[in-house]
């Protein structure tokens, strides 16, 4: 009669195992109460009542059951690990669909912008506009060489080769801004100055004012695959021709070349703003080579290249 009874507990236990399924993680709150032994017992996963079943018909005496109900358990605990592998395997091949989804439409989770600002003369600037190939143009293509905002593909190329025969001035800076689809990033070269300023009863305020390298970018993914991508550029000097004097101490002046614009081109083209200034750089020409003239237009480029980052 008990070994009757023993069975038909254990064929209950393992009919509450199917229905119950894996064990559940442990998710421990320390905000609850004392659970009571009826709600310890009610927390219990399948497997837990399994083991605590076996360990009462082994102490009962019942060796046979309790081989059964062991090899019930594992049973049940080797297709739950079986079940978890499965859904690992499931998961990461959605990953990997996923990845090769991303890669076929072409819409990168980074965009690295490849930026140079540089100052060539205006024999160097039209060099520049014939080797590059155009894409777009603000004004006639005839007369490129003078386009405020242009769009290249090989832009990068050819200023290489106008490096390489010293036909490149000064390089202000080459700064590479790595951010995500929509997201502005900016980088920063230079320092900062105070200026004082006059607040009443004899009181003064500093303010600083930076000066420098300063480029912020916005590159947005449009649904054709190519890049709207918003430039702001900025390069800025101390000018001390241009200094006051506030309390005997001498504030310069900024010279300041800033650009806002956006244009809309594919990834690893180039876009050019292009703008020029009579009073030559104010940096010293490092390459002996330079053609650049004092009584010559100075050309800025200021130029920056999308490109993906897997």
């Amino acid at each position: 009669m008990l070994a009757r009874y023993t069975s038909i507990f254990a064929v209950s236990l393992s009919l509450a195992t199917v229905s119950l399924g894996a064990e559940p993680e442990a998710c421990p709150d320390t905000q609850k109460p004392p659970q009571s032994a009826h709600e310890k017992s009610d927390s219990l996963s399948a497997l837990d009542h399994l083991r605590a079943a076996i360990e009462q018909l082994k102490a009962a005496g019942l060796i046979e059951e309790t081989v059964k109900l062991r090899e019930l358990s594992d049973q049940l605990n080797r297709r739950i690990m079986e079940e978890r592998a499965e859904l690992a395997r499931q998961v990461e091949a959605l990953q990997e669909q996923s990845e090769q989804l991303r890669r076929l439409t072409g819409r990168p989770d980074k965009i690295l912008c490849r930026c140079c600002f540089l100052e060539l003369s205006g024999k160097a600037a039209a060099e520049f506009a014939a080797a590059a190939e155009p894409v777009s143009f603000t004004t006639d293509p005839q007369s490129r060489s003078n386009s405020t905002v242009s769009v290249f593909k090989n832009a990068e190329a050819a200023i290489q080769l106008l490096k390489q025969s010293g036909r490149v001035a000064v390089v202000h800076a080459s700064p590479d801004i790595v951010t995500a689809p929509g997201q502005p990033a900016t980088a920063m070269s230079g320092g900062e100055f105070p200026i004082l300023i006059p607040a009443g009863d004899n009181q003064t305020s500093v303010e600083w004012k930076r000066f420098g390298v300063f480029c912020k970018v916005v590159p947005c993914l449009l649904d054709n695959g190519k890049i709207q991508l918003q430039f702001s550029p900025e390069i800025s000097h101390l000018d001390f021709k241009n200094a006051v004097k506030v309390n005997g101490l001498t504030v310069p002046g900024l010279t300041v070349r800033r650009v806002n614009t956006q244009a809309e081109l594919n990834l690893g083209e180039t876009l050019v703003v292009r703008t020029v200034s009579n009073t030559g750089s104010q940096v010293e020409t490092a390459n002996a080579e330079s053609d650049t003239a004092p009584a010559e237009n100075t050309i800025s480029l200021f130029m920056v290249t999308p490109l993906a980052i897997d």
